[in-house]
């Protein structure tokens, strides 16, 4: 039984791998809707993902009385089972749409993305003022804001600013030419999005716990140096375009960059390890360290985007392709930390070689996106 969910959860963890990078493709050639229509919104789709989740949780449970079980092993793979159940939730129970207000008018209903029917609010929202600031001396927007009512209440919504109302959360989106009017996205998710921040803050947890398991303090403190630089740095830039005006840019990206660099790193020691076959129980042992942070770090960063884009955008997860390729990179390095069960990953030169080839798949997120996929990600 325990060997049989081992190669279950493994295969449906591969098989996962495959079809995502596959969805990419079929995102190129036809398009967002029909990738969604066909992949990502569709029953197998969620039923992969529910199967690799329960064969994950019976070979989690088979190595309770085994060597290889450890609490803090088990709540980071635990808070992967969190995150899955608060996405199946939002899946479920979840509604989204789009709001429409003109100046001084009520409205009480949106309209659902999911069949363009309406969808009545247990409150009335209106209109009082939509207003466009300017960064100083330019001509460029710094913020989108709406001035509301709601119950007699004036309230505000901006970009990275949400309004939340009986459950409801609003968010800034766009505006009439004429300025008088405003479109807001509407996100209703009144269990998904908690499940999934508690199993945010249990990855975060167990990441860092880990992490002073793994290294030492003197590497983990010489780790956020250069972070710290790069958040330092890119809080400085401006003038930025209002969704980039957020605390959430700095950090995501410069946790994101330093595990690339990481991840860089890996591939080099790699390299010299297998050209210098004397060096190569060393250096493997080497790369086994900066395994934690490296993988950890793109982790938290992942998650730190995916708790920007429900800030930003109302919904933490889009199977962007820059997105949908990061999550195919952590789940290909992840891969590695599981040496006692694939036995592969605990032969110093096959290690090597994962080292090597798994940058393809940075490189691919790095800049396969950008030129060859596209997105809301892609800068080219």
């Amino acid at each position: 039984m325990k060997r049989i969910a081992k190669i279950s959860a493994f295969a449906t963890w591969i098989a996962l791998i495959v079809v995502l990078a596959a969805a990419t493709i079929v995102e190129k050639c036809a398009g967002s809707e029909s990738a969604h229509t066909h992949i990502y919104s569709a029953w197998w789709f969620v039923a992969l993902w529910g199967v690799m989740a329960v064969c994950s949780l019976c070979h989690i449970i088979s190595t309770f009385r085994s060597f290889a079980f450890h609490p803090v092993t088990f709540c980071l793979h635990l808070s992967f089972l969190l995150i899955l159940c608060g996405a199946f939730l939002t899946y479920l129970l979840g509604d989204k749409g789009y709001l429409h207000l003109r100046q001084n008018e009520q409205v009480n209903f949106y309209i659902s993305v999911e069949n363009a029917e309406r969808c009545f609010l247990p409150f009335s929202i209106r209109l009082i003022l939509f207003d466009i600031r300017y960064h100083d001396g330019t001509e460029q927007a710094a913020d989108y804001i709406s001035y509301v009512e709601i119950d007699h209440e004036v309230r505000q919504i901006s970009m990275n600013n949400i309004l939340k109302q009986n459950g409801y959360r609003f968010y800034q989106m766009d505006y009439d030419a004429d300025e008088m009017g405003s479109l807001l996205m509407v996100s209703y998710d009144p269990y998904g999005i908690a499940v999934t921040y508690v199993g945010y803050a249990l990855l975060g947890l167990s990441m860092l716990l880990l992490l002073i398991r793994k290294i030492r303090w003197k590497g983990l403190l010489w780790l956020f140096v250069p972070t710290a630089g790069l958040w330092f740095y890119i809080s400085q830039l401006n003038p930025m375009t209002p969704v980039l005006r957020s605390p959430m840019l700095a950090i995501h990206v410069s946790v994101i960059l330093i595990a690339y660099l990481l991840l860089f790193a890996m591939m080099v020691v790699g390299i010299i390890a297998l050209t210098s076959p004397r060096r190569l129980a060393r250096l493997a042992q080497l790369n086994r360290q900066l395994l934690y942070p490296a993988v950890f770090m793109l982790a938290a960063g992942i998650f730190l985007g995916a708790v920007w884009a429900n800030i930003s955008w109302g919904r933490y997860w889009g199977w962007d392709a820059k997105e949908t390729w990061a999550l195919i990179t952590l789940m290909i390095y992840s891969l590695a930390f599981h040496r006692r069960s694939l036995l592969l990953f605990s032969r110093p030169r096959a290690f090597q070689w994962f080292c090597v080839l798994a940058f393809s798949a940075i490189l691919m997120t790095f800049f396969g996106v950008s030129y060859l996929l596209g997105g809301i990600h892609s800068y080219v």
